[in-house]
Parts: C-alpha cells; structure tokens; sequence
C-alpha cells in the first residue's frame, strides 16, 4: 500500500474521532453468511443541521373528527365535528420527536416569551436578543375516522380418512386404499377491534438565519396515511405530532442508517477469519500484504479490503477496492451493493 493511501486513512480516522461520527461494527453471521454492521448519523440536509436554535411556528387548520361504531348489522355516527385543539400539547410532542440533535427547539411563543422575559431582568443597554438559527413555519391539516368495528371469520374444518377394501385376485394397477375428506363443520368467529385512520397533510418553509438576514432555505409538503390504534381524542393530538416528528426528521434533521456489508468468503485467506471476529485492523494487514506480494489478483482480497476502508469511512479508497474487485472478474451481487451503499452513505451527508 502506498504511503499517500496510509496518510489518507490516517487521517480519515482522526476526522472520524474529532467529528464525533458515531460507528459501532458489529458482527452478524446469517447461516454461512457473514456481515460487518456500520451505523452512522447522516442527514440530508447540512446548512440546516448547523443551526443550534430552531423555532416551529405551527398552524392548525380546523380538525373533521368523527367516530363510528360499525357492526354486523349497523353503521352508527357517534360523534361528529371538529376535534379540539390545544396547539401547545402539539407542539410539544412535535419538538420531542423531530430528530434535531444538539438543537434547541421553541415554539414561536415560546420563544417570544422567553425575549421578552430577557428584555425585563437585563438592562436595556447591550441588550441583544437570544440568537435564532432557524426558522420552520409549518401548517397541518388532518381529517380523523375513528371506531370500533366488528367482522366475521369463517373457518370450514374437515375430516380426512383412508378407507381400504383388499381382493384376493386384484386387477392390474388396483389401489386398495383411497383418502377421502369431507366437510363436516364451519364455526364462525366474531373480529372486534378497534383503529384509528388519519389523513394528514403538511406543508411549510424553512429559513435560515444569515448574518441577522433570514433567507428561504427548503419548501416542505407532502401527505401521509397513519393507522393508530383506537384512542381518546386528546391523546390522537399528541400521536398525530408524534407521527409527523420523523416524517420531517427526514427532510432536514438527523436519521440513525444502518449498513450491513457482507464478507466474501470466496478464498481461503486467513483475514477472513479475523473479519469474522471483528478484527477489523488485523485483517486490514493480512489483506494489503497479500495484494502487493501476490502475483494473481484476487477479487475477494479487493473486495473485503474495500469493506474494511468502508467501516472506516474512507469511501474513495472503499471504491476503488470495490472497483477493482470487480474487474478482477469479481463481478458478484455484493460487489455492486457495496458500490451502491457508497453513494448512500458518503462524506457529504454523513456526519
């Protein structure tokens, strides 16, 4: 291995430990297969995710409720109209499930309760308000269907038998037993349950605060169908931030993505067995030493030294190996799901 490679990895390591990039390696085994499991913090969204204060400015359209209480026999309307809200439980239980991390997050009145707090116990001179990074106005829309419902199940169960009648002299190709299977009983069972169906749409804008200037970053919309079981209507509010907490997460916050790597197992190399135990480092030695003594190239040796680059998240390095593994004539699935796991999981949005 060349001494640029060495200086890359290196310092790829010490970019990895002053960044805090959180990768735990674990070793999986799946019959014959092996993996390495690398977990990292990405997101898609990097100027975003620089911002340590965040404020939400939420608005609630009107809310269609309406509970059913459907049976075999009727469809009854128990309750119908617009549910209550109480948009500080809201946005309370969005703050807690939006994966910001090391963020602050506020409502607008929050946040302007907190100024004006501020305005009163400091003196006036030098006064300067509590930074905001950014900015989230959002809108929610949701329609609720909600009750209990009943259905019918119908089992039909059978009795099987073999029935044999043996003749002195039988004919050619005379079966003496035959199975039969009649019908003797259905049974029918009664389904209660009860779910909740929620209709929700959102739609909204984030801005960043530039040098005191807040310019439009990201437009944010899109609708979701969410399934909750049956609930009292104060608790539906919180379950409805909860759920739309991750669908925003995705857009601009924080996600946890896990990456299993397969060993290829295809020679005999004694790296292999390390991999197998974690040994990460070990078999890194074992490998890159055989690729510069060996005279015949070997598309498994590329191939797991691309893993193990992988795992320490020098990805150019990672593709190359990848690469050559597969014109080695390597050309295996694994290959091509590594080099597709690189473009998931690269420099620019990991963090």
């Amino acid at each position: 291995m060349s001494s640029q490679k060495q200086k890359r990895m290196l310092s790829n390591k010490l970019i990895i430990l002053l960044y805090a990039v959180f990768v735990s390696i674990v070793l999986h085994g799946c019959a014959d297969r092996h993996f390495l499991q690398l977990e990292r913090k990405i997101t898609n969204d990097l100027k975003f995710n620089k911002a340590k204060t965040v404020v939400v400015d939420l608005e609630l359209d009107k809310i269609d409720f309406s509970e059913r209480r459907i049976s075999l026999h009727s469809n009854r309307v128990i309750k119908k109209g617009i549910l209550p809200q109480n948009k500080k439980i809201i946005i309370d239980a969005l703050s807690e499930s939006l994966s910001f991390d090391g963020k602050s997050v506020f409502s607008l009145e929050e946040y302007q309760r907190i100024k004006n707090d501020l305005r009163k116990i400091r003196p006036a001179a030098g006064h300067k308000d509590p930074k905001l990074d950014a900015l989230i106005r959002l809108k929610i829309s949701y329609s609720i269907q909600t009750g209990r419902y009943e259905k019918e199940r119908k089992y039909n169960f059978y009795r099987k038998e073999t029935r044999c009648q043996y003749l002195k002299k039988p004919p050619k190709k005379y079966k003496p037993c035959r199975a039969t299977a009649n019908s003797t009983w259905n049974e029918i069972k009664l389904d209660q349950n009860a779910l909740t169906l929620i209709d929700l749409w959102y739609s909204g804008d984030v801005y960043i605060n530039e040098n005191d200037q807040y310019t439009h970053h990201k437009n944010l919309n899109g609708y979701q169908l969410m399934r909750t079981p049956y609930q009292d209507e104060k608790i539906l509010n919180q379950s409805i931030a909860a759920g739309l907490g991750p669908i925003i997460s995705n857009n601009i916050g924080t996600m946890n993505l896990t990456v299993r790597l397969e060993i290829d197992e295809g020679n005999h190399n004694a790296a292999i067995a390390w991999l197998k135990q974690g040994e990460i480092e070990v078999a890194r030695k074992i490998l890159e030493k055989n690729v510069i003594e060996n005279m015949f190239e070997s598309s498994t040796d590329y191939y797991n030294l691309g893993l193990i680059y992988h795992t320490y998240g020098d990805f150019e390095i990672a593709k190359e190996y990848y690469t050559k593994a597969i014109n080695a004539g390597g050309y295996k699935r694994m290959y091509v799901e590594a080099l597709k796991n690189i473009k998931v999981l690269n420099e620019k949005n990991t963090l």
